[in-house]
């Protein structure tokens, strides 16, 4: 398949933004999508948003450019450098790993103290 501005009939012209045609305006919103779905799902307890974070993280990584809303093909559509978008998309990432093994260490300990009152709980 070609390149998507040419199968949607548009061309690219000197001086155009993107953003203008239709079809590029829901390129972008597709984008946009992806990345808030990608930071939404980085560490969230929730089954449904880690699966979405994992298909946008499929999907960004892919290098496929047969489908019209591939990753590649809306950055080149766009005129936004797919590469730099991974490299941000692999930064968050890896300091969500590492804020969370830093963190993982540390849990709430419930420990019981007695004095000459009783029993209280303290959490430590």
């Amino acid at each position: 398949m070609s390149h998507p501005a040419v199968a949607f009939g548009t061309t690219e012209q000197v001086g155009v933004e993107p953003s203008r045609e239709p079809e590029n305006r829901l390129m972008l919103a597709v984008l946009e999508e992806a990345l808030v779905t990608f930071q939404r799902g980085l560490n969230s307890p929730v089954p449904e948003r880690r699966k979405r974070f994992c298909e946008v993280d499929r999907w960004v990584t892919e290098r496929d450019s047969d489908w019209p809303f591939s990753f590649e093909n809306i950055c080149q559509t766009l005129r936004i450098d797919p590469d730099y978008i991974r490299a941000g998309l692999r930064s968050l990432k890896c300091q969500s790993l590492l804020r969370r093994a830093s963190t993982r260490g540390r849990k709430l300990r419930r420990e019981r103290i007695y004095d000459r009152r009783g029993w209280r709980g303290h959490i430590k």
